[in-house]
């Protein structure tokens, strides 16, 4: 990794090139400072702190928070409709008011559209030039408009109305799930005097009588004359006013007091705190169900245009439902980038891969839909009772169907196809630490030792899933306890949390493991001082599960076994482990203690005790031992594990603030 140091008579130094955001601003083609150590490690540190805090800023410079342009068209649509709106109800009011003059109204009508004319024109310090009074004159304005002009400007910001008030521009930006950046700020403010101009502009519509949502009206009641008949409601009665009787609701209808979209959020927030407090969810479950809850607000402002939440319906909910399973890209979610992009920015994704790729699984979509539905329940409490007529229940994804059994839902994978992943480059003879899957120079036997050595050879003879070894730190390996077998301890850890209470359980380890220096890799690992048994994997830049960066290994030494088939992956592994026990006529009971896996009823649930080491290690021997052509070595260590320095492959340009080392 370029870390961009250097030495000076035993001092380092940090230097780099200005980022072109920055350049033009600060004028100097490279920026330079003493990270003031001696210590190579030290410095490299050092150095990587630096560059994160040197690329936050040149991503502010650049505008990387900037607002989309469908996200500016989606607030000034909310301006444009709240103001018009707004608009209409005063002219009702002033046409029944007695004495009103339609002229007058019209008058004044345009010495704001005017006033808010100059304001979009020449932001809020603006006023009236000569060239302005030249247009407003040829535009049919008196003398006495431009001065009726003149003081609404000094009046609206006599008043605080100009600049428009903070909370309403921050309210408009969190609208479009955006960051009120002080950039963002700006174009709110731009925004809202276009907004205001636009809504002004319809005059005729107030005064005139032009409505364009009136054209085909009549024909329109006309051809519906022959719909079959509404239910006649009963004429209103003269109410008697009886203290003691019950308020009464019953063909009353209720005006619903507006809710903003955003306020979803905070519902949201709501639910993922009284989780998070009774601890029933962990940081990545919060995650999750933040990032469904943005989403479901991003897509009804920006595809629904939807800006009040009682105006949430079934068909709504429902077209969400379809962008979820049929549109978006089916990863949605892994790369940090994907939040900040707009909906038809995700349509454009989905539909730029197969179409095997789009559309989010089964099982996650339910995920999805269960933290949407813990939400809807948090706001209906809460008051939010246009929500209890959605349905999320039929929108959920089936499950497997009765003709279709668990097991055949997953493909296998054959015992010979597991010798082939132990006959690759990695376990014999590789080129280098950063080309493990490729083969060395022949008569070699170049091994390092990490993640894609020792994983899958713990997943073949331990059953244990990927992420509870890719995840698992050197303190969950215990071998030093006087008259016990050595064996992994699987349970959540500061670095990742496991599938489910049974899932915490100890696994002896297989006479292979030991006689292939997995304990010495151990020893070796806790020396340098890393905490991660797997350090190689970790990045400070990312939050993707361990597991990832390893299928990413993984991938290549399966294609190298000619292992291709769809489903063939790390599981497929562990299907091998639990098929191979079955062959040898363990019971389900004896399998789920090794495999993680709950009984299926009272008995085999409640009442039964999980075994013990011993019973464990006898169970594993049964095992076909697939690695005996593997020849033990010294540990070798990837250098730069050795050297405890950041991964190569990390990209501190997309991390906000440095994560704790896998060493810390």
């Amino acid at each position: 990794m370029a870390f961009h140091i250097f030495r000076r008579q035993a001092v380092y130094y940090w230097r780099r090139r200005t980022p072109r955001a920055l350049a033009s601003v600060l004028g100097r083609p490279h920026l330079s400072m003493s990270l003031k150590t001696t210590n190579r490690a030290a410095a490299c540190r050092l150095a990587t702190q630096v560059n994160l805090f040197l690329d936050d800023v040149a991503m502010l410079a650049d505008g990387a928070d900037r607002l989309s342009r469908s996200q500016i068209e989606t607030m000034l649509h909310a301006v444009v409709e709240k103001q018009v709106a707004k608009l209409d109800r005063v002219a009702f009011a002033a046409k029944n008011a007695p004495g009103f003059d339609v002229d007058q109204a019209r008058s004044d009508d345009r010495r704001a559209l005017w006033t808010y004319t100059l304001l979009d024109a020449q932001g809020h310090g603006a006023a009236v030039r000569p060239e302005d009074r030249d247009r407003m004159i040829a535009d049919g304005l008196s003398e006495a408009d431009i001065e009726a002009v003149k003081r609404h400007l000094t009046m609206l910001r006599a008043n605080d109305m100009v600049p428009t008030k903070y909370h309403v521009l921050r309210q408009m930006i969190e609208g479009v799930q955006a960051a009120p950046t002080a950039m963002n700020m700006d174009v709110a403010q731009g925004t809202y005097f276009r907004g205001m101009r636009l809504a002004l502009a319809e005059s005729e519509r107030r005064y005139g009588g032009a409505r364009v949502e009136d054209e085909g009206l009549v024909d329109r009641l006309l051809l519906a004359m022959n719909d079959p008949p509404k239910p006649i409601v009963a004429a209103a009665v003269p109410a008697v006013d009886r203290s003691n009787d019950p308020p009464q609701t019953n063909g009353v209808a209720t005006i619903l007091q507006f809710v903003p979209m955003a306020d979803f959020s905070r519902f949201a927030d709501g639910v993922i705190q009284q989780n998070a407090a009774d601890g029933h969810w962990d940081e990545k479950t919060q995650r999750q169900a933040k990032s469904i809850s943005n989403l479901f607000i991003k897509f009804m402002v920006q595809d629904q245009r939807i800006h009040d939440l009682n105006l949430v319906g079934q068909a709504e909910v429902g077209k969400f439902a379809d962008f979820l399973r049929l549109e978006i890209y089916k990863h949605y979610g892994k790369s940090v980038r994907d939040e900040k992009l707009t909906i038809e920015e995700l349509r454009e994704k989905g539909r730029s891969v197969e179409r095997s790729k789009r559309g989010i699984g089964g099982d996650t979509l339910n995920r999805h839909w269960t933290f949407i539905g813990q939400i809807f329940d948090y706001a209906i409490a809460r008051g939010s009772k246009s929500l209890e007529a959605i349905n999320l229940t039929k929108l959920r994804a089936k499950s497997r169907g009765k003709n279709k059994r668990a097991r055949d839902e997953r493909a296998k994978l054959p015992i010979d196809s597991a010798k082939a992943i132990f006959l690759t480059a990695p376990f014999s003879n590789c080129a280098g630490w950063d080309e493990l899957g490729k083969w060395g120079e022949e008569g070699g036997s170049q091994v390092f030792h990490c993640a894609l050595y020792f994983v899958p050879i713990l997943m073949y003879y331990t059953g244990a899933r990927r992420e509870e070894l890719c995840g698992a730190m050197v303190d969950d390996v215990i071998f030093d306890r006087e008259d016990c077998r050595p064996y992994i301890h699987i349970a959540a850890n500061a670095q990742r949390r496991i599938k489910n209470a049974q899932s915490k359980r100890n696994i002896p380890l297989h006479p292979e493991l030991i006689r292939l220096g997995f304990l010495d890799y151990v020893r070796r690992i806790k020396a340098v001082g890393y905490k991660l048994l797997f350090p190689d994997l970790y990045s400070p830049s990312s939050r993707s599960p361990l597991g990832n960066r390893f299928y990413k290994l993984f991938k290549p030494i399966l294609a190298a076994a000619k292992i291709t088939e769809e489903g063939l992956g790390a599981h497929a592994v562990r299907h091998l482990f639990g098929a191979q026990l079955k062959k040898k006529l363990l019971t389900k009971e004896d399998r789920a203690d090794l495999l993680g896996h709950g009984g299926d009823s009272e008995t085999s649930e409640r009442y039964c005790e999980p075994h013990e080491l011993d019973t464990l290690f006898e169970f594993i021997m049964k095992l076909e031992v697939v690695t005996g052509h593997l020849e033990p070595q010294a540990t070798n260590l990837i250098p730069w594990i050795q050297n405890s320095e950041v991964a190569p492959f990390s990209q501190p340009s997309r991390a906000k603030h440095l994560a704790q080392t896998a060493s810390g």
